[in-house]
């Protein structure tokens, strides 16, 4: 097997490149062969290489749902591998299949040492990830849409329901669509604090938590090795950090899992709820494009 630049011109990330700067790029990468029903790589597993599919098909899987056949010449989980990202889907060869491979380490030491083919080469990623952007923005719109909807259509039927005669199934189905109602808020949803802008919790014993998910209603975060806490269903009583302003809050702990502990938050004074909205405002800002 021999990869040249026709193969290589097929990935987004190499285009504009000469056929030198291609032909160099691709002393790189190691051939790889793969049986039918061989797996590539698996959800979960970090991102270390990608892939360049020459001859064969790769089937990509999302759980058990098959996402995409992929047909040579063909890049395989490139973005991942080279934003160090974890894989979230599984890639298995649907027949007899030959790749070439490259690790994430060359390739960024090969880029760091020139810097020519560097600059197009993040210009191309910039790019892509931009136009990875757009398009989530366009799908999280029209499902934003569809919530809007669902949420008016879930209000409708349970003011139809209390201004309906009674019936046996009738409050069941009035506090579900209530209960529905308030989850589907906008402010149930959570959020990761980014680097940028952390979100800690201050333990009795002074130590500082990391916050990993957090909304108006619940957060999660990190229990410190040899810091004990109550179980769940307790009842929990801390200072919340949002990247400099510090306010109280209480709550109920849902449930610990391997050292992640759940919180379901107490309802917030109004001085102290506008804080965190105001955080959430901020942190929801960095994922909208203007």
């Amino acid at each position: 097997m021999v990869l040249g630049p026709d193969q290589l011109r097929c990935i987004p990330l190499m285009h504009g490149f000469s056929d030198e700067e291609l032909r160099r790029l691709a002393d790189l990468f190691e051939p790889l062969r793969l049986a039918e029903g061989e797996t590539l790589f698996e959800p979960g597993v970090p991102a270390t290489r990608f892939y360049v599919l020459t001859a064969g098909e790769i089937t990509v899987y999302e759980g058990d749902q098959v996402r995409c056949q992929l047909w040579p010449p063909c890049p395989v989980g490139e973005l991942g591998a080279v934003a160090g990202l974890s894989r979230v889907a599984r890639a298995t060869a649907s027949r007899p299949s030959e790749l070439f491979q490259v690790s994430r380490e060359p390739l960024l030491a090969f880029l760091e040492a020139h810097a020519s083919i560097a600059l197009p080469f993040y210009q191309n990623l910039v790019s892509l990830i931009a136009d990875k952007v757009r398009r989530d923005q366009i799908r999280i719109e029209d499902m934003r849409r569809n919530i809007i909807r669902t949420q008016k259509a879930m209000k409708q039927m349970r003011d139809f329901l209390l201004e309906s005669q009674d019936t046996p199934i009738s409050e069941t189905l009035h506090n579900k669509l209530d209960d529905l109602i308030r989850h589907n808020r906008r402010v149930n949803y959570r959020v990761e604090p980014p680097e940028g802008h952390p979100a800690t919790v201050r333990l009795d014993t002074g130590v500082l938590a990391p916050v990993t998910q957090i909304s108006r209603t619940h957060l999660s975060f990190i229990q410190p090795e040899g810091t004990p806490l109550p179980g769940a269903g307790a009842h929990f009583i801390t200072v919340l950090g949002l990247g400099g302003p510090e306010i109280p809050v209480s709550g109920t702990i849902l449930r610990i899992i391997d050292r992640r502990v759940d919180l379901e938050l107490d309802l917030l004074v109004e001085e102290y709820g506008a804080v965190l909205d105001g955080y959430l405002t901020r942190v929801q800002m960095l994922d909208f494009m203007m």
